[in-house]
């Protein structure tokens, strides 16, 4: 009964040109507004970090522990970001000459043991470079010593060092994080908000006083509970895979880095939609005027966007500044918020507030439609 309920259901809504145009297509328009509007002053903001283009010459002809070194930090880190691009030359004249061209930034040289570094100019780039050579020895040396000293603590030493990358990774601070990204993130919470849209048409053929459809919901002999379960379940799914298309649009298509894992992001959003079916259900649940339906989601959504920046980045700000209770009851201010914090700050406490926060909304909004909606009464049908 829940399966089928949810096909027939998911089918209806992708039939219905309303809810794909809002919901699936208006937010890949208004992204590319917002990218040819400021995309430019996210990917060239000087306090970005960018990649560095770093050359290695190993005159050593087999693999070292440095050449490893290097070749995990060229790996796309969970931001999507990596510290350095590796080129590899086979020649400390033939890396010059690429310095000298401006295709790399600096190079190395490991010859033995000893590892040198060369750059064409001072910056944050070549003191990049001389610190990853820097902590590179001290580690290297840490080890040999503890090996020649006491080889019994080896091992502790070795877990030592990796629990201490191990740390840097995990409370990684998101090196690309633009105050223009709020745009995108307060995008994505209007997106989601949208599903309120969704829950008024789900709404609209289950309850009998608004459609024939409706009527014969309120009188067939099904588990009403199941029925609207499933019926949510299919919104939530439109919604949700609306979100990761807007994301993967954003960040792989308009390459805007957003400064989270994909799945996190995802999972974020998913959460975000959610708060948005139950928010439609709410006010499906006593609006019964059919206008209202179509003016009070719109009113809600809207209104919700512009406090959590989508017209004015700064307002948020503002608001937390004067009255933060606003922003902790406002579920697009939540999100945007939420995925700030991720991208900026990592899993911090503020970020596990803002996803409890929301989680009981979701499970709130639902409980009070619940109360609404059950043994429904009509004087005429």
């Amino acid at each position: 009964m829940f399966g089928r309920i949810y096909v027939y259901k998911l089918k209806e809504m992708l039939r219905n040109k309303y809810v794909v145009g809002w919901n699936i297509f208006f937010p890949l328009v208004l992204a590319t507004v917002f990218y040819f509007g400021f995309g430019n002053l996210i990917s060239d903001d000087p306090d970005n970090f960018k990649t560095i283009d770093v050359g290695y010459v190993n005159t050593n002809l087999e693999e070292t522990n440095f050449g490893i070194l290097l070749e995990e930090m060229s790996k796309v880190s969970d931001d999507h970001t990596k510290i350095v691009e590796v080129h590899e030359y086979s020649s400390k004249d033939e890396a010059t000459d690429a310095m000298n061209s401006e295709m790399i930034s600096g190079f190395y040289v490991e010859d033995g043991d000893d590892i040198s570094t060369y750059v064409l100019t001072n910056g944050y780039k070549a003191t990049t470079l001389n610190e990853i050579v820097r902590e590179y020895k001290n580690m290297y040396s840490v080890i040999e010593k503890v090996a020649q000293e006491h080889p019994e603590n080896l091992q502790t030493a070795i877990d030592m060092v990796s629990n201490q990358m191990e740390i840097m990774k995990e409370h990684d601070f998101g090196t690309n994080t633009s105050p223009y990204l709020q745009y995108f993130f307060a995008l994505i919470a209007m997106s989601s908000l949208f599903s309120s849209w969704i829950s008024i048409a789900m709404l609209e053929g289950m309850c009998a006083n608004m459609t024939e459809t409706g009527k014969r919901f309120e009188v067939a002999p099904t588990n009403k509970l199941l029925a609207i379960a499933g019926c949510v379940m299919a919104g939530l799914t439109i919604q949700s895979v609306s979100n990761a298309v807007l994301v993967v649009y954003v960040q792989y298509i308009l390459k805007i880095n957003m400064g989270a894992p994909f799945i996190n992001l995802v999972l974020i959003t998913t959460l975000g939609s959610a708060l948005g079916i139950s928010a439609g259900v709410l006010i499906g649940s006593f609006i019964k005027n059919e206008r209202l339906l179509i003016a009070v989601p719109l009113v809600f959504t809207m209104g919700c966007s512009f406090c959590s920046g989508l017209m004015w980045h700064q307002i948020r700000q503002i608001i937390e500044s004067n009255c933060p209770i606003l922003n902790r009851i406002n579920p697009a201010a939540l999100l945007v918020d939420c995925l700030y914090t991720r991208a900026t700050y990592g899993k911090t406490d503020m970020y596990y507030q803002d996803i409890m926060i929301m989680g009981c909304m979701v499970v709130g909004g639902l409980f009070v439609s619940s109360l609404f909606l059950r043994r429904r009464k009509y004087a005429s049908i």
